[in-house]
C-alpha cells in the first residue's frame, strides 16, 4: 500500500512538473504575440521622412520647425562622450534648430585633484569638442555645463554649501537651466547613447501633427557592445532589445512608462510639473507617473530606437538592475501615500506597478526555480513519467529547443547593431548563448533581490552610475 501511495504521488509530481513546464512555455508564446502587435501597430507604420517633408508639413500648419535641447548627463564618460556628441551631431535635423547640452559632475574634477589619475576628464573631451565645434560647420551648437558639488539638486534649484548626493535627475535638472529660450521639446539622451538619424525629424513630424506637450519614448537596444560581455550579461542584452522592441509597446498601454533616455519632453511641461525628482532612483520612471497625475499627460512609444551599453560584468549588472527594481518600489511607495493626487487616477497605477513590478518578478524567479526542484526530485527518483505516453512525454521533453531557437533569432536580428569583432569573436559569442538556462536562472535574482531588500529595509539609498566598456573615440 504504501508503495502504491508512493508511486501515485511520484506520479502527481511528475504531472506537476510538466504543468509548470507547459504554463511557462505558453508564458514564452506571448512573445510572438507582442511582435505581431508592436509590428502591426509601430514599426511597419514607420513614415518615410526627410527634412524637406518635415519643413513642408510645418509651412501647412502655419508654425515653426520645434528648436530642440538634447541633454546628456555625463560623469565619468571620457571614453564614450566623444562618439555620443559626433553622433547626435549627424542626426538629420537642421543644425540650426537643436542644440546639445553635456552635463558633467565638479565631482569628476575634485577626485582627479584629490586622486591625481591620469588621463583626459569628461570635461576635457568636452571642451575640446566645443573647440572643434567651432571650426566647423553644419553641426548644432555645443554647450557644456558642470553640476556644482553642492547644488541641491531641484529644479531651479540652489547651492548649499555642503555637498549633495549625485543623480542623473539632479544633473538633469541643473541642465534644464541652461536650455535654449527657443527650445520647445527637450531630448533626454545617456553618454553613451547612439540614436537613429532621424530621431529628431520623428518627434518633429509628431509634434507638428498634435502640438500638444507631450512626452515621448522610445526604445532602447543594449546591444552594442554585445561581443564584450559575459555570457549572463549576454542573454540580457538580447532579451532587453526584445522586450523594448516588441514589449514595451504593450507595456505603455498600462503604465506611463519613462525609460530616461530616448525619451523626448515637451519644455513647458516639464516646467509645469517642476523637472525631475532628484532623489528618486529611477527618476524616469518617476517622472511618468507624476507628468500623468499633475497633468493627465500619458507617454507615447515612438518606434525609432537608441542603441546602448550592457553593463559587461554580471556585478555590475546586478546593481544596474538592483537599483532599477528599488527604484521601482520606490516609486510604487511614493504614490502609494501621494493623497494630493485623485485615487481614481492613482488605483490603477499602482495596481500596475505592482503585477508589472514586484508580481512579474517573482512570476520570472519562479520560472527558474520551479525546474531546478524538479529536475532534483527526478534526479533523486521522486517522478513517475510513466503516467504520460512516450510520444506526449518526447514532444513536452524538446520544447525546450523553441527557446535556443527564439535566442538565437534575436541574436542575427539585432546583429547589425552591435559592434564589429572579427568573425571568430561573433562565432564564440554566439556559441555562449548555449548557455541560456543558466543565464536564465541569474537575470531575475537582481529584481528579487530588491524585494528581499526593502522587506529587510536594506534597500539602496544612492543613484549608482553604471560603468561602461571602452569604445574608440573619434
Amino acid at each position: 500500500m504504501d508503495w502504491e501511495t508512493g508511486l501515485e504521488l511520484a506520479q502527481m509530481l511528475y504531472l506537476a512538473a510538466m504543468g509548470f513546464y507547459v504554463l511557462f512555455f505558453l508564458l514564452f508564446l506571448r512573445y510572438f504575440i507582442w511582435m505581431w502587435y508592436s509590428e502591426k501597430n509601430f514599426w511597419r507604420k514607420r513614415p518615410a521622412l526627410s527634412i524637406e517633408r518635415v519643413e513642408a508639413l510645418a509651412r501647412t500648419k502655419g508654425m515653426e520647425l520645434p528648436f530642440f535641447s538634447v541633454l546628456v548627463p555625463a560623469r565619468n564618460e571620457a571614453e564614450v562622450i566623444a562618439n555620443t556628441i559626433e553622433h547626435l551631431a549627424s542626426l538629420e535635423y537642421p543644425k540650426d534648430r537643436y542644440e546639445i547640452i553635456v552635463i558633467t559632475d565638479e565631482k569628476e574634477l575634485l577626485a582627479r585633484q584629490r586622486e591625481g589619475g591620469q588621463g583626459p576628464t569628461t570635461q576635457d573631451v568636452v571642451e575640446a569638442k566645443i573647440k572643434e565645434f567651432a571650426t566647423r560647420k553644419d553641426v548644432p551648437q555645443l554647450k557644456h555645463c558642470t553640476v556644482p558639488y553642492d547644488f541641491d539638486g531641484r529644479f531651479r534649484g540652489f547651492c548649499l554649501g555642503r555637498e549633495v548626493p549625485s543623480t542623473k535627475g539632479r544633473a538633469l535638472n541643473y541642465g534644464l537651466s541652461f536650455v535654449d529660450p527657443r527650445t520647445v521639446i527637450c531630448g533626454f539622451y545617456d553618454a553613451e547613447s547612439h540614436p537613429e538619424q532621424k530621431v529628431l525629424l520623428y518627434i518633429a513630424w509628431s509634434y507638428l501633427q498634435d502640438p500638444r506637450e507631450r512626452i515621448w519614448q522610445g526604445p532602447v537596444f543594449q546591444v552594442r557592445n554585445f561581443f564584450q560581455l559575459g555570457f549572463i550579461t549576454k542573454v540580457a542584452a538580447l532579451y532587453q532589445a526584445v522586450s523594448h522592441k516588441w514589449y514595451m509597446p504593450v507595456l505603455m498601454k498600462k503604465l506611463p512608462f519613462v525609460g530616461g533616455t530616448n525619451l523626448f519632453v515637451g519644455r513647458r511641461l516639464l516646467e509645469r510639473i517642476g523637472g525631475y525628482d532628484h532623489r528618486a532612483l529611477t527618476e524616469d520612471l518617476e517622472l511618468g507617473v507624476r507628468a500623468y497625475l499633475e497633468t493627465g499627460v500619458w507617454a507615447e512609444y515612438f518606434p525609432f530606437y537608441s542603441t546602448e551599453q550592457t553593463p559587461a560584468t554580471f556585478q555590475a549588472f546586478f546593481r544596474q538592475r538592483l537599483r532599477w527594481g528599488s527604484g521601482h518600489l520606490q516609486v510604487c511607495d511614493k504614490f502609494r501615500w501621494a493623497y494630493q493626487y485623485d485615487w481614481s487616477k492613482r488605483a490603477p497605477l499602482l495596481y500596475n506597478l505592482f503585477w508589472k513590478g514586484q508580481g512579474e518578478w517573482t512570476l520570472y524567479q519562479g520560472a527558474v526555480l520551479v525546474p531546478l526542484s524538479f529536475l532534483i526530485l527526478g534526479l533523486n527518483g521522486y517522478l513517475d513519467s510513466s503516467i504520460l505516453p512516450v510520444g506526449v512525454r518526447q514532444f513536452l521533453h524538446y520544447l525546450f529547443v523553441f527557446y535556443f531557437l527564439f535566442t538565437f533569432y534575436i541574436f542575427f536580428h539585432f546583429r547589425r547593431l552591435m559592434d564589429p569583432v572579427p568573425w571568430y569573436e561573433q562565432v564564440l559569442g554566439a556559441l555562449q548563448l548555449l548557455a541560456l538556462p543558466i543565464a536564465s536562472f541569474f537575470l531575475p535574482v537582481p529584481y528579487t533581490s530588491a524585494s528581499v531588500m526593502k522587506l529587510l529595509n536594506r534597500q539602496p539609498q544612492v543613484w549608482v552610475k553604471t560603468p561602461r566598456t571602452k569604445e574608440a573615440t573619434h
